[in-house]
């Protein structure tokens, strides 16, 4: 008896600990879950007050307002290169109450407030993901922007870094606004003159490249020659269909896009880059992404009569990784068209593959990049150009990070 009350006292005791034990452990999650939720809700509160508000479009009501809107999209670097000048624009003006600054992309707002969170915009932000807007005003490309009165009618068309003071003040009490010397489309009446008479170089240059990837009867072309003087440069890669086009490029830089190497790591002797070359190629055959690498390489080289060596050297590089998966910037529909862009002061990645994004920023801080964060998926990027400091901060806010180390590398040789 005396045995088994000690066992039943333990038992108890036991068991009063286990009880102890799991309301400790209840309260320690439910502290966590209440921490969780205050961070949460401030880090809301702190991305709210980052951002600026996204109004549909029913939502504004411009009636005997004058406006001026601004059509814009996230991915484009000069769009968001302007920003900082409409916001002084808005605020010079911020006590005329009959204005409205309006800016208005076709994008969702999900995908347009990653944007506001990085670029502050004073202006209403609009979106009109119908597209019927840009119809309307028969907008071509970003940016564009448009004064319209408090009649409705349509006083300039132009660009936002031809917005001047003096223009607004000229559009605000009625008088006729003096175009700029290098404006290319100043009014409503000059519109359709501009658009008939005046085609740029790159537009000639698009033109061909398009006419070329559109071409049904040509199966399969491969075509390099030496670019003309001051020809635009442009590059378009859509190898999932066999179609890969670089203009007015030298040849480290066709090969780094060729190879997806930075160009820090192709080595070619200086009196071969004093060219620069347009490079056609298509083939319908239905090849893999790297069949066609290999075939356009192959035939740049032969055309060049050159030969590939790989050299290994011990150098200094930067390996990216991925620190906290729930910051990526996954983009929102993996579909949707890939655009890169660059103004004096960011890059813009919309869409872009990691691969991509990488070779962008290895050129412009001439350093050479692994990537190891094993990410699949297209991502959005809006970073400073800045110094490395800059970029590890930028990249930060993404959940990656750069570290620095030194090993041995391979490099690709063009003799």
């Amino acid at each position: 008896e005396k045995e088994n009350k000690k066992q039943k006292k333990t038992s108890e005791k036991e068991s009063r600990k286990r009880k102890q034990k799991k309301t400790t452990e209840k309260q320690n999650r439910t502290r966590k879950q209440k921490n969780k939720t205050e961070k949460d809700n401030r880090e809301r509160k702190k991305n709210k007050k980052k951002s600026n508000r996204i109004k549909l479009k029913n939502q504004i009501s411009p009636k005997n307002k004058f406006i001026v809107l601004e059509f814009w999209a996230t991915w484009c670097a000069p769009c968001l290169s302007a920003v900082p000048h409409l916001n002084e624009l808005q605020n010079n003006f911020k006590n005329r109450k009959n204005l409205i600054f309006l800016s208005l992309t076709y994008e969702k707002p999900e995908k347009t407030t990653r944007t506001l969170q990085k670029i502050l915009f004073n202006t209403v932000v609009v979106s009109d993901q119908s597209k019927k807007t840009e119809s309307n005003f028969q907008v071509k490309g970003f940016p564009h922007t448009v004064l319209i009165d408090n009649k409705g009618i349509i006083i300039w068309i132009g660009q936002p870094d031809n917005l001047t003071n003096s223009v607004m003040n000229s559009f605000l009490i009625g008088k006729n606004i003096i175009p700029a010397n290098n404006e290319l489309i100043t009014t409503v009446q000059n519109v359709q003159n501009i658009s008939k008479t005046e085609t740029t170089e790159l537009e000639k240059i698009t033109d061909v490249a398009l006419g070329f990837i559109k071409n049904s009867s040509n199966q399969f072309t491969f075509s390099l020659l030496k670019s003309e003087k001051n020809s635009p440069n442009m590059a378009m890669e859509m190898l999932m269909r066999g179609r890969y086009v670089d203009f007015n490029n030298n040849l480290k830089s066709i090969i780094s896009k060729i190879i997806k190497k930075a160009e820090m790591q192709i080595l070619i002797s200086k009196d071969l880059l004093v060219d620069n070359y347009d490079l056609i190629y298509k083939n319908v055959n239905k090849i893999d992404i790297n069949n066609h690498q290999k075939i356009i390489l192959d035939n740049l080289l032969n055309a060049l009569n050159l030969k590939e060596y790989v050299e290994l050297k011990s150098t200094e590089i930067y390996t990216l990784k991925v620190t906290d998966a729930k910051k990526l910037n996954i983009s929102l529909d993996q579909d949707e068209a890939n655009h890169n862009g660059d103004n004096d002061s960011h890059f813009v990645f919309s869409n872009s593959k990691m691969s991509t994004f990488i070779k962008k920023i290895s050129d412009y801080h001439q350093i050479i990049i692994i990537d190891e964060t094993r990410v699949n998926k297209n991502l959005d990027f809006i970073l400073r150009k800045g110094n490395y400091v800059d970029l590890n901060k930028d990249l930060a806010e993404y959940g990656l990070s750069l570290d620095k180390q030194v090993k041995e590398l391979e490099f690709n040789v063009y003799k």
